[in-house]
């Protein structure tokens, strides 16, 4: 069986707005964002397995390294550009910033969006074995899992607290 050659559009919301992504069904969805300008998204490994082009699909991460383009059709794609909130960082992203939850930065965007779906899906406190459970399948080359770790259970501490003083 051969693969198809031909072109084909898939229609997807990325980032809050309709998106036409065009390529062959097979093409790595990784590719066809990338083509859009979304260079947060960054493949590395090809395989799956170091989390550097995760994006959220319908609000769950994925490798978009291992996610064919017609996987995207009439689905909601958000990137790490997505994030940010009416032009300012959103809370995650700044608290990344503050806890020097970087280095290179090369994978933060895939441990931003793995993260951020981590917190919308918690209620409370995270510890480290939650926040690493959140955050398996990422890599750090330059080892910043500590002070990624302090990110995130800052980020759901502070969502805590402002949910409690809410009731």
């Amino acid at each position: 069986m051969q693969e198809d050659d031909r072109s084909s559009t898939v229609t997807c919301t990325v980032n809050g707005a309709e998106t036409s992504l065009t390529g062959r069904p097979a093409t790595a969805a990784s590719a066809a964002l990338r083509q859009q300008g979304l260079f947060s998204v960054r493949e590395t490994c090809g395989l799956g397995v170091c989390g550097t082009c995760t994006v959220l699909l319908d609000g769950e991460p994925v490798s978009t390294c291992i996610t064919p383009l017609y996987m995207l059709e009439g689905r909601d794609v958000r990137t790490v550009e997505g994030l940010e909130e009416d032009g300012e960082l959103s809370d995650l992203q700044t608290q990344f910033t503050e806890s020097q939850a970087f280095q290179c930065s090369f994978c933060t965007p895939g441990f931003l969006l793995s993260a951020s779906a981590l917190l919308e899906s918690s209620t409370g406190d995270l510890d480290d074995a939650a926040i690493e459970e959140g955050l398996q399948g990422h890599l750090c080359r330059c080892g910043c899992y500590e002070s990624i770790k302090e990110a995130v259970r800052s980020c759901a501490a502070r969502s805590a607290s402002r949910r409690a003083g809410s009731l």
